[in-house]
């Protein structure tokens, strides 16, 4: 699992404007983004975007040579993610009094995971785009099932296009352990097991993005 690293708004902003590319070309597609992760498109000015930049050269996430901003690893991961999107899926998670969000940017060279935190502050993982869409999920699903009680996790998936259709998947897990799946709203509820939850992720979102799902 890669290691998280903490972004405030103004770096993600940073990055967002980045995969835009020259001109722009992309700034519709990196609005949406934007709005997905509670970034209001209005507010990314050049002077939000250039504390970004200062921050992330700070950290030492980017390094300047010769006045020229020069990305590292994690920034270009996280641009390559961004700027050719694909599919974009979010994560709603409660165990008990803990909310949780999970949003995946998927791209042909490489997949960004961002959970919003408090106080303008975003977790932010670079993930390999060939593993399977159901191994961040499951990974996920763990973290939110991770203590003893009730818990729930709902899963939305789509292409980055206007209208797509979407895969979805929502699952809990009672009091007394068992486990609950449904892809079809409240009335269309099955019993099932871990194993049947692994089994309807990886049926749903088993194949990596690279390869065209």
């Amino acid at each position: 699992m890669a290691d998280t690293t903490l972004c405030t708004f103004a770096e993600l902003e940073f990055l967002l404007r980045s995969a835009a590319g020259p001109g722009g070309e992309r700034a519709a597609a990196m609005d949406a983004v934007r709005r997905r992760l509670g970034l209001r498109p209005e507010a990314a000015t050049d002077i939000v975007t250039a504390a970004g930049v200062a921050s992330l050269l700070a950290r030492g996430l980017c390094t300047d040579e010769g006045g020229n901003v020069v990305p590292g690893q994690f920034v270009l991961g996280a641009v390559a993610a961004l700027s050719t999107l694909r599919t974009v899926t979010e994560a709603a998670g409660s165990a008990g009094d803990r909310t949780l969000q999970l949003h995946l940017f998927s791209g042909d060279t490489g997949r960004l995971a961002a959970y919003p935190g408090p106080f303008g502050l975003y977790g932010v993982d670079v993930l390999d785009p060939a593993e399977p869409l159901a191994a961040p999920l499951a990974r996920f699903v763990d973290r939110c099932t991770a203590g003893p009680g009730e818990a729930a996790v709902a899963i939305r998936s789509a292409d980055a296009g206007e209208d797509s259709a979407e895969v979805g998947l929502a699952i809990a897990r009672a009091a007394d352990g068992s486990w609950l799946l449904s892809d079809d709203g409240p009335d269309a509820v099955t019993a099932g097991s871990r194993d049947d939850v692994v089994a309807a992720l990886v049926e749903r979102f088993g194949h990596p993005v690279a390869a065209g799902a």
